[in-house]
């Protein structure tokens, strides 16, 4: 189970020796361009050019207009890659993506898992998560708490849910290690369904990669920062027209 300390603090020099760190992060557009643009003008935005991040876009064809984020990842030098997959296959394809660019980009030192819906909120949250996972000798990865209102971190009731029982993708940072990548390539980070005999239990996109880890007596962490999360945009159309006004509202506050 990952730290629920929220109140601890991070030591500034700690930080300090963390930031020239070779950290490269991914990001899935699905017909989510807009929300992409806005991950990436927070991250710049509350980040130091300091720190040593490389991003990558990976797209699954997407149809809405792309052009703002293209004009953005153009600008800031970001590549946009097509995954292979379109926004209408039969399943979810997000955990598929993930696991083929971190079999595809073997040469950093760690990863930086980012969902297209997410905005930060706090300066230095990447910085604050590095100096997390360096102290801490039997974690493989570190997350963030979210909140969907921008204010308040999401319900204590649905935490477990969320980013306990997992290492939740929308803002994750991962070591590099051979043991990461075997998982990566055996189990993968795609939700499962687990057929106990007395029934079924659906394990969410890297649950089950989580699990593995455990095995080897790794654990995930849960950094006090904290991101602005939208949830489910590429494919729950409920609440969206009020998600994407905050969304352009946020966005014009960046740009």
């Amino acid at each position: 189970m990952g730290n629920q300390n929220a109140s601890q603090t991070y030591d500034t020099e700690k930080i300090a020796m963390t930031k020239r760190a070779k950290i490269h992060a991914v990001i899935v557009n699905h017909n989510t361009s807009a929300y992409v643009e806005l991950a990436l003008r927070s991250l710049h935005k509350r980040h130091a050019d300091d720190l040593d991040l490389a991003i990558t876009i990976v797209d699954n064809a997407s149809t809405d207009d792309t052009s703002s984020l293209l004009a953005y990842a153009d600008d800031r030098g970001i590549p946009v890659r097509q995954s292979g997959f379109t926004t209408d296959t039969a399943s979810n394809s997000h955990g598929e993506v993930l696991r083929q660019f971190v079999l595809d980009h073997p040469d950093c030192d760690d990863y930086l898992f980012l969902d297209a819906d997410i905005c930060f909120l706090e300066d230095d949250t990447i910085h604050a998560m590095l100096a997390e996972l360096t102290t801490a000798e039997d974690a493989f990865a570190v997350g963030v708490r979210q909140t969907w209102d921008g204010q308040d971190e999401i319900p204590a009731d649905i935490h477990q849910a969320i980013y306990y029982n997992r290492l939740h993708p929308c803002c994750a940072l991962v070591r590099n290690t051979p043991l990461f990548r075997q998982v990566t390539d055996e189990i993968g980070f795609t939700g499962v369904k687990y057929c106990w005999v007395d029934g079924e239990k659906y394990l969410d996109t890297f649950e089950l990669m989580t699990r593995v880890m455990k095995t080897h007596g790794l654990r995930h962490l849960i950094s006090p920062k904290m991101v602005y999360h939208f949830f489910s945009v590429s494919y729950d159309d409920r609440w969206m027209e009020s998600k994407n006004q905050r969304r352009d509202a946020l966005l014009a506050s960046l740009r």
